[in-house]
C-alpha cells in the first residue's frame, strides 16, 4: 500500500509539471493578454519605439534670419520685435515648401526632411487644453501639449500603426482602432465628432480647412446640444467637493448639490496660481 500511494503522488506530481510547462510555453507565444497600452510610459525598447518625437517649425523672429519658416508652405518676413509687425507669405507653386537657411529661412522645391514629407504632417497646431490629441487629418500622427497656448510637440506612429483615442497612444491598426480623418465641408460652422471618441471633437470655422481639435475634460464627455450644430463636455461630479481639471490645472471644478442633483461650476484659480488636488484650493 505505501508503494502504491508514494507511485501515485510521483505520477500526480508529474502531471501537474507537465501541465505546468504547457502552460508556461503557451504563455510566452501568446499575444492575447497583450495590451498596445503598456508602451506609453516612454521607456520601450527600441524597436517598440511608439513615440517618435519629430522636430516642429517655430516661426520665431530671432534677430538673425530675415526670413523664417511659418509652417511647411508658408514664410514670414521678420519686420520687427512687437507682435503684429511680421508678414506671413505663401511660397510659390513652384517651389511649395519652405525651407531652413543659415541668415534666411527660403521658399525650395524640397520639403523640410521629417517634418514636410506629408503636407499634413507639420500642420500649425496651438494647444487649446494640457494632454495629447490627434491630428485632424493624418492619423499616423498626434500632438503633445504641455500647456496652453504653446505650440504642440508632433509624435510619429510606427508603420501599421494609428492613434487610438481611448488609449490616446499609437496602436495597432484593425477593428478596433481605425484610421480617423476630419475634414470640414463647405462653408460649415460647427462641431464635428473625432470617430466614436466621446472625448475628442473638432470645431470647424466655416472655411473649409481642417477643423481645430479640442477635447473634454477627464470625467467629462461631448454631447450635441439639441437642435445645434455645436455640442459640449458635460462633466460628471464623483462627489461633493473640488475636482482638478485635466485640460488646465489653474482651473477645477467645483461640485455641489442642487435640486436633488450633483451639479458643478467651473472655477479660475487666481492670477499665478494653479488647482492643487490634495488641499483641494489653488496654490
Amino acid at each position: 500500500m505505501l508503494l502504491s500511494a508514494v507511485f501515485i503522488t510521483i505520477v500526480v506530481r508529474l502531471s501537474q509539471a507537465v501541465e505546468y510547462l504547457k502552460l508556461t510555453d503557451e504563455s510566452l507565444n501568446s499575444t492575447d493578454e497583450l495590451s498596445p497600452g503598456i508602451f506609453g510610459t516612454g521607456q520601450e525598447p527600441t524597436e517598440f519605439a511608439y513615440l517618435q518625437r519629430q522636430p516642429s517649425i517655430t516661426g520665431v523672429c530671432d534677430g538673425v534670419k530675415q526670413l523664417v519658416c511659418d509652417s511647411c508652405s508658408t514664410f514670414r518676413v521678420c519686420l520687427g520685435t512687437v507682435n503684429g509687425q511680421d508678414l506671413t507669405i505663401a511660397c510659390p507653386t513652384d517651389q511649395p515648401y519652405c525651407n531652413y537657411g543659415a541668415t534666411t529661412d527660403y521658399c525650395s522645391a524640397t520639403p523640410i526632411p521629417n517634418i514636410c514629407t506629408d503636407a499634413s504632417q507639420n500642420a500649425i497646431f496651438t494647444c487649446p487644453a494640457i494632454g495629447t490629441f490627434p491630428d485632424p487629418t493624418n492619423c499616423r500622427i498626434y500632438h503633445g501639449c504641455s500647456s496652453v497656448g504653446q505650440t504642440s510637440s508632433i509624435y510619429t506612429c510606427p508603420t501599421g500603426y494609428v492613434f487610438n483615442a481611448v488609449l490616446e497612444l499609437c496602436a495597432l491598426e484593425n477593428v478596433f482602432s481605425r484610421c480617423v480623418t476630419l475634414q470640414c465641408s463647405g462653408n460649415f460652422v460647427g462641431h464635428v465628432r473625432y470617430g466614436q471618441s466621446q472625448r475628442f471633437y473638432g470645431l470647424c470655422d466655416g472655411t473649409g480647412q481642417a477643423p481645430i481639435m479640442y477635447k473634454c475634460p477627464n470625467r467629462a464627455n461631448f454631447a450635441f446640444i439639441a437642435g445645434s450644430t455645436f455640442g459640449e463636455c458635460s462633466y460628471l461630479c464623483p462627489a461633493q467637493g473640488n475636482y482638478p481639471n485635466s485640460n488646465d490645472p489653474a482651473t477645477y471644478f467645483q461640485c455641489f448639490w442642487a435640486n436633488r442633483r450633483l451639479r458643478y461650476n467651473l472655477v479660475h484659480c487666481p492670477v499665478g496660481l494653479t488647482f492643487n488636488s490634495r488641499l483641494q484650493y489653488c496654490t
